[in-house]
């Protein structure tokens, strides 16, 4: 059964790149909804093993004639389908400055099965808002900040005595929202075909407490490099990426590898 999933996925996916580039070599006017699709051979999140599994995410989003302003949605699902993650957005980009804003809401094997897509209570929710801050300094210096705190949703304490789940939902978390906090910074260097980004991203939260979203303590959580490179297919590109990464406050790492499909 999943043999045949994935052969008719793998067939959708085909008809879809064949459209899509016939359809951009023809027309190159604006065209407000923008989807993509993409495929990774895991997922690796701030540090955080949300799925060892392959996945694909689909992204659909409206975007003005600037290209500034975009507002849409994403969802994923890994192969084995024990992950599986929804998120909205928006950003707005000015110049060398950009602003971020994610709902999101996943589980996967780690986490506690949670079907309530429309639960925002903050004791209960799956949900979490998460707002990033980005600014790139210059061309000649392309060194890349992202401030990203967790606003809201279930980055909070399990008080004494909410611990134990039940029926498959997540203990009730009546503590303080923690603002956990990821900063990373990105440096990226062009050899010839291949852009390779450099990273480094740190976690804590705002009001002092040890323990955040992403680990036990403050410190580094992802540690890397992400090679970016264009494969020719016939006259069209799709893009690829490998991204060796290491998250020395939980000792792991993985190597996540992608490809954009349109």
């Amino acid at each position: 059964m999943k043999i045949k999933l994935q052969a008719i996925i793998l067939l959708f996916v085909l008809s879809q790149l064949t459209f899509k580039a016939s359809a951009q070599s023809r027309d190159t006017t604006y065209k407000p909804i923008e989807t993509h699709l993409q495929i990774k051979s895991m997922h690796l999140w701030r540090g955080l093993e949300i799925t060892t599994s392959p996945y694909l995410l689909g992204i659909v989003n409206f975007t003005d004639k600037s290209g500034n302003f975009k507002i849409g949605a994403r969802g994923s699902s890994g192969w084995n389908g024990e992950y599986r993650q929804i998120d909205y957005f928006t950003s707005y980009q000015y110049k060398n400055a950009r602003i971020v804003i994610y709902d999101i809401y996943n589980y996967s094997k780690n986490l506690p099965l949670s079907t309530n897509l429309f639960d925002y209570n903050s004791t209960t929710t799956r949900h979490f808002i998460d707002a990033t801050i980005g600014y790139t300094v210059s061309k000649r210096f392309p060194l890349d900040i992202a401030w990203s705190t967790i606003v809201a949703g279930r980055d909070r304490d399990v008080l004494s005595g909410d611990s134990i789940a039940v029926g498959g939902k997540d203990p009730l978390r009546k503590g303080k929202n923690r603002y956990s906090t990821y900063v990373q910074l990105t440096y990226p260097v062009a050899l010839n075909d291949i852009r390779l980004d450099f990273f480094v991203g740190g976690v804590f939260t705002l009001i002092g407490q040890q323990n955040s979203f992403y680990a036990n303590k403050p410190g580094i959580a992802t540690l890397g490099v992400a090679a970016n490179k264009k494969i020719n297919i016939g006259k069209y590109a799709f893009p690829i990426s490998m991204a060796p990464t290491w998250n020395p406050l939980r000792k792991t790492g993985g190597i996540v590898i992608g490809a954009t499909l349109f």
